[in-house]
């Protein structure tokens, strides 16, 4: 997708004011620039589509530090631009869609009929070099299983690509035998390793891509914790039997879904571990179906998750300030409760896609 950056403040009284992330849009989980999408009007082509904090679709026309985000519903596109029924109908189609990472896009669009340039859909090379921390994890033991301990690399400053670059080697004698070993050892033929090599690629990095993106936002998870335990302890929220509910659903529900992410990334990596230990093309094949089938469950569910907890540390930055009690019970119940039934839906859903028991909080 386009590489600008995201700039998430709004304005003009709009739940999400003051927010600011700046990531580059190819690598953002809730936004998805219209460049990308074959519309007909030029003035919609330069818009995005993001997720606010109650988890709807909003098509953001505008966005700068001083006059902040004008958006629109995807339902008054018609209203606002002449001629664009079609392009509403598009746009209406992009809405249903739970997450705009480029992983969760890849299948997304090719089931709502949307055709794209398919190289748009990658991350950027800054997120590659982010998700490198990620590559030894990846890459070592698949390298060592083939080639050896001796072959496997120490420290991660090769960056994500560290198996494809053992056969870039200026020494072409040994490339061509680490070429004949890797066919033999996995049963690829050896004109489609190189094929081989880019789809484990992009396989482990759709996995780092969100352990990373879950990772980034843990601290501020641990602090909500806290901030709502804060707040159900103050006297006006003890005195009120509304307050106290939503607290508890809030809680409960995002406890569940953050621990139910934890479990899935665990089996991923059970996945790679299984792959590891019986390495070829049908072992691949198996790793590669689950981990893909599991990309719009996944992204979704993050989506929602992050811009619930991005969107509430943006308003409540310290635990010891932003709001008073009646501000606080507020921004629960109008902010952080909608969506979260949806939210816990859909991860079942993902838990049962992938044979993980279905749970039920309340």
């Amino acid at each position: 997708m386009a590489d600008s950056t995201k700039d998430s403040t709004t304005a003009g009284g709009n739940k999400d004011a003051g927010k600011k992330a700046v990531i580059s849009d190819s690598d953002a989980i809730d936004t998805l620039p219209l460049s990308i999408i074959p519309l007909s009007s030029s003035a919609l082509r330069t818009a995005k589509l993001i997720k606010n904090s109650r988890l709807e679709t909003t098509v953001e026309l505008h966005n700068d530090p001083v006059s902040g985000s004008l958006q629109i519903s995807p339902e008054d596109i018609s209203k606002t631009f002449a001629n664009s029924e079609g392009d509403q109908k598009i746009i209406s189609k992009l809405a249903t869609l739970g997450s705009y990472d480029v992983y969760s896009l890849r299948s997304g669009l090719k089931n709502l009929g949307i055709p794209v340039d398919e190289t748009v859909l990658e991350l950027s090379e800054d997120m590659k070099g982010v998700l490198h921390k990620y590559t030894l994890e990846f890459t070592r033991p698949i390298i060592e299983h083939i080639f050896g301990p001796e072959a496997a690399p120490t420290d991660g400053s090769r960056g994500p690509d560290t198996l494809r670059n053992m056969f870039s080697d200026p020494d072409k004698a040994l490339v061509q035998s680490r070429l004949r070993t890797m066919a033999e050892k996995t049963g690829v033929p050896l004109a489609e390793i190189p094929a081989f090599l880019e789809e484990y690629n992009d396989v482990f990095l759709s996995v780092a891509y969100y352990r990373h993106t879950f990772h980034s936002v843990v601290p501020d998870i641990n602090r909500l914790w806290l901030w709502l335990g804060e707040l159900r302890q103050q006297r006006d929220a003890l005195g009120s039997a509304r307050t106290m509910t939503s607290c508890r659903k809030v809680e409960e529900s995002l406890r569940f879904v953050s621990s139910s992410i934890r479990e899935r990334l665990s089996k991923f990596q059970a996945g790679f571990d299984s792959f590891w230990t019986d390495i070829n093309r049908e072992s691949f094949a198996q790793l590669r179906k689950e981990i893909e089938e599991n990309h719009v469950g996944m992204g979704a569910v993050l989506c929602g998750l992050v811009v619930k907890v991005r969107n509430w540390s943006h308003e409540f930055p310290d635990n010891s300030k932003g709001g008073g009690p009646a501000t606080r019970a507020q921004y629960v119940l109008t902010e952080m409760e909608p969506g979260l039934e949806q939210l816990k839906a859909m991860e079942n859903e993902a838990r049962k896609h992938i044979g993980l028991s279905q749970e039920h909080i309340f």
